[in-house]
């Protein structure tokens, strides 16, 4: 007796869109499980001899564990010339390879049993072609028992289709988009797809906030933005920002902060004495699946980082009007953190990052030598790792026919990296 597994995509819903293929495999299994959506589809088909079973995920694994079992028993009571195939098929929603049960099952059995894959159309296949949208430039991704990380990816992708359910709901994440400030994206939603109870609409997120869409239900996402400065690298220019009489880190400076912070594009970063917002502005354009928090006491300070978070179209970031160290405790664990002014409240700060994270990334700036000395001392008395960089830029002016280099202030650029000790 040999056993193998299919897995086999069932398409939308309705019993048209089965392919032949997905038909014939189901008709070819002896025993067949899946949801009860999914079951009573293959019910339609009059199976004959195949057993079907609706069930949830944990009782899948459990029913598949017991006829395995059953299988075994058998195996050993069959004659070895009495040989036969037994086959269970595993009925997947859509198509198998998008977020569907089937890397569970190759994950689980591959390695014990054959696993074959039978496609179906997804429903990002049948809702564009329903929308008549190509498909070839939008970025997948499910939200259904998963983390909310849309915001990231519609930041991140012109075109972003969710597959939604459970905790985040279409509503949700229209409520989720409105309330990070992208109310006014244009979002597609189908609902019960390829059911004579379909229902396609298509406004702007803030429309469907009230509204409340099943579980069996997705949304494409369409967000166009031409970028006031559409490049990628750090150190915008100086001109990008509104100043006023608040301090601000300079393009080439920021250039060099954001190569010591090492950034992935989804940390969770602090900009500690954020200024005019300059840092945390650039951040929060290379973080897009992150998120800033711009820290700041000074209240023309935040206001300004405010409005240059607007002028730039920032979503990602939240300025917070705070003096450090207090309420840093009720922010999110940071992986990187920028310090452009601590107060004298260097060594509180730095001992509250570490609590949060022992391995938090620090980069901090100091114009005058006490600074760099009260970082390097900081950084000694708690056993962090040091590194100093020391930046001297010129700029050129134009002077009469002339261009002539203008010296700035020495900039010294200190990092402080927590320890990674073996316990």
């Amino acid at each position: 007796m040999t056993v193998s597994i299919k897995v086999i995509g069932m398409g939308p819903g309705h019993k048209n869109l089965l392919t032949l293929e997905a038909i014939e495999a189901i008709k070819s299994c002896q025993i067949v499980v899946g949801s009860k959506r999914l079951i009573e589809q293959a019910k339609a088909l009059e199976l004959e001899n195949t057993l079907t079973y609706s069930c949830t995920l944990s009782e899948m694994e459990e029913l598949i564990e017991e006829h395995l079992k059953t299988i075994g028993e058998d195996k050993n009571k069959q004659n070895s010339e009495n040989h036969f195939k037994k086959v269970i098929g595993v009925l997947a929603s859509g198509d198998t390879g998008l977020f569907s049960i089937a890397s569970w099952v190759k994950e689980k059995y591959e390695s014990i049993y054959p696993v074959s894959f039978v496609s179906g159309i997804s429903s990002l296949q049948y809702f564009c072609n329903r929308l008549h949208k190509p498909y070839k430039d939008v970025y997948t991704m499910s939200v259904h028992g998963r983390d909310n990380q849309v915001l990231g990816e519609v930041l991140s992708h012109e075109l972003v289709f969710v597959l939604t359910g459970g905790n985040f709901k279409v509503q949700d994440i229209c409520r989720y988009l409105t309330i990070h400030g992208l109310g006014q994206v244009q979002v597609y939603i189908g609902e019960n797809l390829s059911y004579q109870t379909e229902k396609i609409v298509t406004g702007v997120a803030c429309e469907f906030v009230e509204s409340n869409f099943s579980d069996l239900a997705v949304i494409l996402i369409e967000r166009k933005q031409e970028a006031l400065y559409p490049y990628v690298t750090g150190g915008l220019p100086n001109r990008a920002f509104i100043r006023g009489k608040v301090p601000m880190t300079k393009e080439e400076v920021r250039a060099v902060v954001l190569g010591k912070l090492q950034l992935l594009d989804t940390d969770c970063v602090y900009d500690i004495g954020a200024g005019t917002g300059s840092v945390a502005i650039e951040i929060a354009r290379l973080c897009k699946r992150g998120f800033v928090y711009a820290l700041e006491k000074n209240e023309e300070a935040v206001a300004l980082v405010g409005a240059n978070k607007e002028q730039l179209g920032i979503i990602n970031l939240e300025v917070c009007h705070m003096k450090c160290p207090e309420g840093m405790q009720h922010l999110p664990i940071p992986q990187k953190v920028f310090i452009g002014g601590s107060s004298g409240e260097l060594r509180e700060i730095v001992k509250v990052l570490l609590e949060k994270n022992p391995k938090v990334r620090i980069v901090l700036t100091a114009v005058t030598l006490e600074t760099l000395q009260e970082g390097i001392e900081c950084g000694k008395e708690l056993a962090l790792e040091i590194d100093c960089t020391q930046v001297s830029i010129a700029t050129s002016k134009v002077v009469g026919d002339y261009h002539m280099l203008m010296g700035h202030n020495p900039i010294f650029i200190l990092t402080l990296k927590g320890r990674e000790h073996d316990e």
